[in-house]
């Protein structure tokens, strides 16, 4: 791997093991055995790293963001998506554990992450207009706005929200417990199919915790 992977590698562990605040250019370099003149060498100091990281954070969610279009046929196919989405962002986890702080450290990473929530609303109005389409979903277009305000929101902050509770998760079970909370919002739209689709999301949930 080239110094300069390698260090975007090593950055992105410590960043989301002890979070960036905590760290600076000097304790990558020294993760990596390196010396701080060579890690200048490749990024001028720990702000491009955030940077770069941003960069291939931001280019993998578009691709997730435009895999959507189309491409789901069941609710299934929904929790899967929505698995798919939040195990993007557990990668990246450091920029949402402490986001206001992170973006008031880098006010041009914060216009950058506006759009991708956009982008990111903007992909589940469009999963919720498929699945209304395909008679699994009905939403009152009164409840719609709200609904995708509250799905956006579990999206953004569920890590934060975790490091409040007294509950310890690995990755994988809070990744879980997240698609369940997300799925539970639209129960409420399913009509007559939403009793025995909460049931198999239930059994589902608590054969995979």
């Amino acid at each position: 791997m080239k110094t300069r992977d390698r260090i975007l590698e090593v950055s992105l562990l410590l960043f989301n093991e002890e979070g960036e605040g905590e760290l600076s250019s000097v304790d990558v370099a020294n993760a990596l055995e390196i010396s701080p003149g060579n890690l200048y060498y490749h990024f001028k100091g720990k702000d491009a790293i955030i940077r770069a990281l941003f960069d291939r954070f931001e280019e993998e969610m578009q691709v997730i963001l435009r895999g959507s279009r189309g491409g789901l046929a069941s609710l299934e196919d929904n929790w899967v998506y929505i698995y798919i989405l939040l195990e993007e962002i557990y990668d990246f986890r450091f920029f949402y554990r402490d986001l206001p702080g992170l973006l008031a450290r880098y006010p041009d990473l914060a216009v950058r992450f506006r759009k991708l929530v956009a982008a990111k609303r903007d992909t589940i109005a469009r999963i919720l207009k498929d699945l209304e389409r395909l008679k699994l979903l009905e939403v009152d277009a009164r409840l719609e706005d709200p609904l995708i305000e509250q799905i956006i929101m579990t999206l953004t902050f569920w890590l934060a929200g975790d490091a409040l509770t007294k509950e310890v998760h690995d990755g994988p079970a809070l990744i879980h417990k997240t698609v369940f909370q997300v799925m539970c919002l639209m129960v409420p739209y399913m009509g007559d199919n939403g009793p025995a689709a909460l049931g198999r999301m239930i059994r589902h949930f608590k054969d995979t915790k």
